[in-house]
């Protein structure tokens, strides 16, 4: 037998082992629009982490909940009230999560078109990457 050929038990085995190592990676996928939105109207959420401009601002929304409605509405309850809307992007590589509240400081950082990089029933992870930061809101469920 030659030494150079390899024997097709190996390359099946081989080629076994590339697909199990793709079906392994640590890799996360999008989340699809509609898994959002079946995350998000569950319960109320808290921002746990905000990162804006480079600066943690997450103590300035610590005393908020935000409740996201099925019908596209937003209630932010805690000092004050506040009101607004949210919708997700029709594309799912990678899903957006519009949010336009009252544009009051400083619930007006937060109205953008936020990238959803991770989605769980408990945990949402949204990017806006700009010319000079990329900022980052992390909310999970209260």
């Amino acid at each position: 037998m030659n030494k150079s050929s390899i024997s097709p038990f190996r390359i099946i085995a081989f080629a076994v082992l590339l697909v199990f190592a793709g079906f392994n990676t640590s890799c996360e996928k999008y989340s699809s629009p509609r898994k959002v939105e079946r995350h998000i109207v569950e319960g109320t959420w808290r921002l746990s982490s905000a990162f804006i401009d480079n600066d943690d601002v997450t103590n300035i929304y610590a005393n908020y909940s935000f409740n996201f409605t099925p019908e596209g509405d937003i209630v932010v309850i805690g000092d004050a009230t506040i009101s607004g809307s949210w919708s997700t992007g029709i594309e799912k590589n990678p899903t957006t999560l519009n949010i336009t509240l009252t544009p009051f400081v400083p619930f007006n950082d937060l109205n953008a078109d936020w990238t959803v990089t991770t989605c769980t029933k408990e945990r949402m992870t949204l990017e806006l990457h700009g010319a000079s930061a990329v900022d980052v809101l992390i909310i999970t469920r209260n």
